[in-house]
C-alpha cells in the first residue's frame, strides 16, 4: 500500500497564505505542529526525489521534525512515500511536512503577486539545520532536453536556499558533485543574465549553492559524492531485486554496495581524493547528510568531505559511521589526509605474507580488470613491485617520446594493525618528481579494490577483523517496590489435616472383583 499526495504550490499573495501552507496530512504521522528551532528540526531544499528525499526521510526516521520544500519544474508534482517509511517515521516520533513551488515563481520579483520568494522563509520558519542539493534534476533534464530550463531550475533552488537559511541557527549543509567545480560552473553569468532578463530582471541569484547558504556565524559544510546511483527506498519505484522476483534473484546495487567511506575532499597538500569513476549510493549520501545535519556524528562545521560507496552487503551502523568520522577528524587534525586509503585490523599474523599476497595475487588481478585495461590515453597503472619494508608500489607509466616514463606511484604500506595507501611521485629525472594533485587514471578503482582486499584478507586468514565495541544499552529503570502494611487478623485458622496414608492403607477395598484372571479361576474350579 502506498500513500500519495500532491505538493502544495506556494503563492506569495497574502490572501493565498492559508491555502499555501496547508499540507497533506498523510505525510505527517504525528499531530500537526509548527517547526521551531529545536535540536531535531531540519529544513530540506531540493527537487523531488533523489538525495533530498532520502535525507528528509532518514532524518524523520531518526525522530526529527522535517520541512521539505520541493522545487519542481512543472506546477504540480506528485510525491509518493511508502507506508513502511511513514510507519517508521511515526514509530520514531518524527514528522515530515511538504510544500513546494514552481521554479519560475521563485525567480520573479518579490513584489510580484505570483512570486513565491517571501513564502519560502515564512513557511520554513526557524530550524536548527538545513540541507540543500541539486540532485533530482538529472532524470528530468534528460526529458526536458533544454539547458536553459535546467539553469532556471538551479537558480530557483539557490534562491529558495537563500531565503530558507535566514531562520537556521545551526548546521548548513550542501550536497555537491565531487567532480564538478562549483565555483567555475556558476561564475559564468551569461546564462544567468538571460534567465533574469526573461523573468523581469529583479531577483538576485547567488552564484553558488554555498554562497546561498552563507551568512551568520556558522560556516557552510560541503558533502560531496561521486557518480550517484540508486533510488530512494521510500519511492514506489524502488525494488531490492533487479527485474523483480525471479527464479535466481539478484540484489540491486543499493544492497550490494552498502559499505561506505568518508574522506576529505582535498588533502592538506591540495590533492583531490576522488576520481571520475568514484560511485556513491543515494542511500549512503542521504543518510550521511541526515546524520551530519542532526549532529549524530562528530565533525566541525565548514569541512569539505566526500562519501563513496564500496562493495559490501552489511548496512552501516551508527558505530561504523562514528568510526569513519573519527578517522576523518583524525586525518584532518594530524595532517594525514594525504592518505588515499586506510583500513584497520585487530592484528596481522604475518606482515610479509600479506604484502606478498597483495603484490603477487591481488594487484595483477586488479590491473587486468576492464576499468584499468580500457584506459587508452595518458598514464595508466602498469605493474606492482614489492619493496623490502613490507610495502607494495603500484607504478603508473606514460609513453613520452616513445619511451615509458614513470609518472606516479601508489604505495601500500602493510603494518601489524592495518593497510595504508598514499600517492607518490614518479621519476624525478624525467620531470615527474612532484606528487600529482589530481587523481591518477584508475586510482579510484584501485582504492575501491583495496577495500575489497581488506575484506578478502580477513576471509583468507591473513588478518583479523577489528571489533567495534558497542555501547552498552542503558538498563531500564526498575520500578520501586510498593510498601505493604500488614494487619494482624483476629483469631487463628486451623490447618486442614491430611492423612499421609493412601486409600488402600486406610482400609479401602475394591467395590467389585477385577475382571482380569476371573475366567482362568472359573476354569480351574470346573
Amino acid at each position: 500500500m502506498m500513500l500519495a499526495g500532491r505538493i502544495v504550490c506556494i503563492l506569495a499573495a497574502a490572501t493565498s497564505y492559508s491555502a499555501a501552507f496547508s499540507v497533506n496530512r498523510s505525510y505527517r504521522p504525528s499531530s500537526p505542529m509548527k517547526l521551531y528551532a529545536s535540536a531535531n528540526s531540519l529544513v530540506v531544499i531540493s527537487p523531488p526525489g533523489g538525495v533530498g528525499e532520502v535525507s528528509a526521510v532518514k532524518a524523520a526516521e531518526m525522530g526529527a521534525s522535517v520541512r521539505w520544500f520541493v522545487v519542481s519544474q512543472t506546477g504540480t508534482k506528485d510525491v509518493v512515500l511508502s507506508k513502511e517509511s511513514l510507519d517508521n517515521i511515526a514509530a520514531a516520533g518524527g514528522a515530515v511536512e511538504l510544500a513546494g513551488a514552481e521554479a519560475s515563481t521563485l525567480l520573479l520579483p518579490s513584489d510580484d503577486p505570483a512570486s513565491a520568494v517571501k513564502a519560502v522563509s515564512a513557511w520554513c520558519g526557524s530550524a536548527q539545520s538545513i540541507i540543500c542539493t541539486f540532485d533530482g534534476m538529472a532524470d528530468a533534464s534528460l526529458k526536458v532536453q533544454n539547458q536553459d530550463i535546467v539553469k532556471v531550475w538551479e537558480n530557483a533552488i539557490k534562491v529558495a536556499a537563500q531565503e530558507a537559511q535566514k531562520g537556521v541557527s545551526g548546521t548548513k549543509l550542501t550536497i555537491l558533485d565531487a567532480i564538478e567545480d562549483e565555483e567555475d560552473k556558476n561564475k559564468s553569468g551569461g546564462l544567468d543574465g538571460l534567465v533574469t532578463s526573461l523573468l523581469g530582471g529583479a531577483t538576485q541569484v547567488p552564484s553558488t549553492l554555498g554562497e546561498a547558504l552563507a551568512g551568520g556565524p556558522v560556516a557552510v559544510t560541503k558533502l560531496r559524492h561521486g557518480q550517484l546511483f540508486g533510488t530512494p527506498e521510500s519511492s514506489p519505484d524502488f525494488s531490492p531485486l533487479v527485474g523483480g522476483p525471479r527464479k535466481n534473484p539478484e540484489l540491486c546495487e543499493e544492497y550490494t554496495m552498502r559499505a561506505v567511506r568518508v574522506d576529505p575532499t582535498l588533502s592538506v597538500s591540495g590533492n583531490v581524493m576522488m576520481g571520475s569513476t568514484t560511485r556513491s549510493s543515494r542511500h549512503a549520501v542521504g543518510e550521511a547528510a541526515a546524520l551530519m545535519a542532526l549532529k549524530k556524528v562528530s565533525f566541525k562545521d565548514g569541512i569539505d568531505v566526500c562519501v563513496s560507496s564500496l562493495r559490501g552487503s552489511d548496512k552501516p551502523t551508527i558505530e561504523l559511521w562514528n568510526e569513519d568520522f573519527a578517522r576523518l577528524e583524525k586525518a584532518l587534525s594530524t595532517g594525514s589526509a594525504a592518505k588515499l586509503f586506510e583500513a584497520e585490523f585487530s592484528s596481522v599474523s604475518n606482515v610479509e605474507r600479506l604484502a606478498d599476497w597483495l603484490a603477487t595475487k591481488w594487484a595483477p588481478a586488479v590491473l587486468r580488470t576492464y576499468d584499468i585495461a580500457t584506459i587508452r590515453s595518458g598514464a595508466r597503472p602498469v605493474y606492482a613491485r614489492r619493496s623490502a619494508d613490507a610495502s607494495v608500489d603500484i607504478v603508473w607509466q606514460q609513453l613520452v617520446n616513445y619511451e615509458s616514463v614513470t609518472v606516479g606511484t601508489m604505495t601500500i604500506h602493510v603494518t601489524s594493525k592495518g593497510l595504508t595507501a598514499v600517492r607518490g611521485p614518479g621519476d624525478a629525472s624525467k620531470g615527474f618528481g612532484n606528487i600529482s594533485k589530481k587523481p591518477l587514471s584508475g586510482e579510484d578503482v584501485l582504492v575501491r579494490r583495496l577495500a575489497d582486499a581488506a575484506s578478502q584478507a580477513v576471509e583468507k586468514g591473513l588478518a583479523t577483523k577489528l571489533k567495534i565495541e558497542k555501547k552498552a544499552a542503558p538498563e531500564p529503570a526498575k520500578e520501586a517496590t510498593v510498601a505493604v502494611t500488614s494487619v494482624k487478623a483476629a483469631g487463628t485458622v486451623e490447618k486442614e489435616t491430611s492423612s499421609d496414608a493412601g486409600p488402600r492403607q486406610a482400609g479401602a477395598r475394591r467395590s467389585a472383583e477385577r475382571a482380569r484372571g476371573s475366567r482362568a479361576n472359573t476354569d480351574k474350579s470346573e
